[in-house]
């Protein structure tokens, strides 16, 4: 039995750190490696319509220095050899070449949300015209052929109009990938939007591969408010692929686990095989934590709050604008710095512009991008606290990470969020600003009261390695109490 693992996710990442699922899905691979699990790495080629091995040099560069050198060197993630040459479609060299041409994206484009936008636009065109030439391909070679529809799901749960009706997908392309019967695939990273994904996998699991996925969340189908139409429909795709085509599936909290199971019914169709596993949340960064990281691009020299989330509606900054109004209005000298540190996504532009050219509050909330895990660690060492206003999560992984560091996090107390820890961070409703501001203040002029929260957060959060989250995955396919070691 071969053990692979999707990458498909990780390919053409261009950034220069890791975010949500991205670190997640590398965090996972590292732990599978040093529990010494001889994984291969896989990704899919949608222009062949099938998975391809991959080395893991192919991989962008930002990726490849967050996995561990040590089993990469130990040949544990080398993609076995063949005997044909690969196809200009199949060279691992593809994603390598992606990664070159937006090097220097930033330079070119800017940093402003607007510029992120123009890129996802950009990305999502791509992936559209891809998708179009692989339909076509298919017409043109069956023509004729009857186009077979699934029932509608319910529009109670995607937020699609009524009879909205979805293509039975096509077969892959290509042969049967590397797989052979017997053997397992991890794909749990980002790969609702690549056109032919969910189709590949379902494939390769009737030809007798045991599939394994994650779902994170339902956000997309279930909250269409807060994603692009376009998302919506591409998401509900996939999810309904992932939980009637596979043979395991797994998500990161007891509350995604319930989403899903309500989805499920309210579908109309039996829930696949379903567990939770804990996400690890230790920062992989070789600096340390504290006086032994550098100092970041950006130093506050005031007391500071930090926020680290990706720049989203649901993630309610637009709360943290308010609180942070009524602080500046009570005395602009005693405001605190914040620090917002997280890649803009969309319908951030008007709050932002606000932000931008209000005068009572631009020269103390700060927008940082691009920010590397040394930085960070430096930000949550340094910081007052930090905040997570968020209004909806699958999980919430910056409040374990703040934990972790043995900060005091002031946390929303929507969704998932309690289940990281019921006891350790001070909770607040994400819909109350006048509650976040007595928080706040208590942070500033309560020294005493944070020095007990922390040493309580020191004694009791222990935070969970990547190993921990990689048995939980071994032990759905039956081999992490007899082949894997027990790793800490």
């Amino acid at each position: 039995m071969n053990i692979w693992y999707d990458v498909t996710g990780l390919t053409h990442w261009d950034r220069p750190q890791l975010t949500g699922i991205q670190r997640t899905t590398v965090g996972i691979l590292n732990g599978l490696l040093a529990r010494k699990v001889a994984v291969r790495t896989v990704w899919f080629d949608p222009r062949q319509g099938e998975f391809v091995p991959l080395d893991i040099a192919a991989l962008p560069a930002a990726v490849r220095r967050h996995i561990d050198a040590t089993a990469a060197v130990c040949g544990q993630i080398d993609a076995p050899a063949t005997d044909a040459a690969p196809s200009e479609s199949q060279t691992m060299d593809e994603p390598r070449r992606a990664t070159k041409r937006w090097i220097n994206r930033d330079t070119i484009f800017g940093t402003a949300p607007a510029a992120n936008d123009l890129r996802v636009a950009f990305r999502q065109f791509k992936a559209a015209w891809r998708n179009l030439r692989r339909h076509a391909t298919r017409w043109a070679r069956t023509r004729w052929s009857p186009v077979h529809v699934t029932s509608p799901p319910s529009p109670s749960v995607t937020g699609l109009p009524a009879g909205t009706t979805f293509p039975q997908p096509a077969a892959p392309l290509g042969g049967d990938g590397p797989f052979a019967p017997g053997d397992v695939l991890f794909s749990l990273g980002c790969t609702w939007c690549m056109p032919g994904h969910a189709e590949a996998a379902a494939a390769a699991r009737r030809r007798g591969v045991r599939v394994l996925r994650m779902i994170y969340d339902l956000i997309p189908a279930i909250q269409p408010q807060w994603v692009a139409p376009e998302h919506t429909r591409e998401f509900t795709r996939w999810a309904r692929s992932v939980l009637t085509e596979s043979d395991h599936v797994f998500t990161i909290s007891e509350f995604s686990r319930r989403e899903i199971e309500g989805y499920c019914h309210e579908c109309r169709f039996d829930p696949p095989p379903l567990s939770v596993v804990r996400l690890g949340d230790v920062l992989d960064t070789a600096a340390g934590i504290g006086e032994a990281a550098p100092l970041p691009r950006f130093v506050p020299t005031r007391p500071f709050f930090v926020c680290v989330s990706t720049l989203d509606v649901r993630k309610n900054h637009r709360l943290l604008y308010d609180v942070w109004s009524v602080l500046a209005a009570r005395g602009p000298e005693a405001c605190p710095d914040l620090l917002c540190i997280g890649t803009s996504h969309l319908y951030v532009d008007d709050l932002f512009h606000e932000i931008r050219h209000d005068r009572a509050v631009n020269g103390r909330i700060h927008v940082l991008q691009s920010i590397d895990d040394r930085e960070l660690s430096w930000y949550y060492a340094h910081c007052a606290a930090t905040i997570y206003p968020s209004r909806y999560e699958g999980w919430g992984l910056p409040v374990a990470e703040s934990l972790g560091h043995g900060k005091l996090c002031l946390a929303s107390h929507a969704a998932s969020i309690p289940e990281i820890s019921r006891t350790l961070p001070e909770f607040f409703d994400p819909r109350d600003p006048q509650g976040l501001v007595a928080l706040v203040d208590r942070v500033l002029h309560d020294p005493a009261w944070v020095a007990e929260r922390e040493r309580a957060i020191h004694e009791s959060f222990e935070p969970t390695p990547w190993t921990h989250t990689a048995r939980q995955l071994l032990e759905a396919i039956g081999t992490a109490s007899t082949t894997i070691p027990d790793a800490a």
